[in-house]
């Protein structure tokens, strides 16, 4: 029987609950299929429920399903055995684990390897998060693709501006920001959001070679009342999907997005 708490369907729901949500996971999946192999077998590292996961079955992909919390692999396997079989047999396990240790996969395991949504983000420590990424990149075979989404440092200040400015007079969260490094407490619990630069420092010392960056709300960042509402007349949302699409890979978009996409090359 499928158990959905409010956790798990919000997690699952993030990213279809509209029109603005609903780009980073369009952007996302269109930038990745310029770049996946035609099959392979793929680690979906800190997947969650398994939004990603499913659509990659979908497409044909065998899949490893892999998050921290195991209420949201539990979901994900639910969720897939409810699609056809050809789909369901994809999913070739559900696990859980932290992307900080990937032993129980062998090195130069996947034909690709991805961890979207901002799993490192949750990663304060940097030098846990310069192990999660050789992980990632460890188990990845050479010449495969690995892709990295985090949260972006500019967005969350505009989030801080637009939502919780009493943050600005915090001293917790206002000696946190003048910092400077990229940390904020979101919940009480600190998050490292990044600057495009500093991902890619991070993914290029662990051994990939940068394909592409890609600002994964692209030009609506920020903008979530008005890209829903553009989003309520077909034509004008086809022509802005169009242009976000177009420019999502400006240098000035990705930094400035809520979403940031890495895809790189393993050396």
């Amino acid at each position: 029987m499928l158990q959905e708490n409010e956790v798990e369907i919000g997690e699952w729901n993030r990213l279809v609950k509209d029109a603005y949500n609903s780009l980073e996971f369009l952007l996302t999946m269109h930038h990745l299929r310029k770049h996946l192999p035609e099959t392979g077998r793929i680690l979906d590292a800190g997947g969650g429920p398994g939004r990603y996961t499913l659509e990659l079955c979908r497409a044909g992909y065998d899949v490893v399903l892999l998050d921290i919390n195991a209420t949201y692999t539990a979901f994900a396997e639910e969720k897939i055995k409810l699609e056809p079989k050809p789909v369901a047999s994809r999913l070739k396990a559900s696990v859980v684990g932290d992307i900080r240790d990937l032993s129980r996969f062998n090195t130069n395991d996947f034909d690709a390897v991805l961890c979207l949504g901002g799993p490192l983000t949750h990663i304060s420590d940097e030098a846990e998060r310069v192990q999660a990424t050789s992980e990632l990149v460890r188990v990845a075979k050479s010449g495969a693709i690995v892709s990295i989404s985090v949260m972006g440092y500019l967005a969350m200040l505009r989030t801080v501006l637009s939502r919780v400015s009493e943050e600005l007079i915090i001293p917790k969260y206002w000696e946190l920001i003048k910092e400077g490094k990229g940390n904020n407490l979101v919940q009480d619990s600190l998050w490292h959001f990044f600057r495009s630069c500093e991902l890619q420092q991070l993914a290029e010392s662990c051994g990939l070679t940068t394909l592409e960056m890609v600002g994964c709300e692209g030009l609506s960042t920020g903008l979530s009342a008005a890209t829903n509402t553009v989003a309520e007349e077909p034509t004008k949302w086809e022509r802005w999907v169009e242009l976000v699409l177009e420019t999502a890979t400006e240098p000035a978009v990705v930094d400035m997005a809520a979403h940031i996409l890495y895809i790189g090359r393993v050396s």
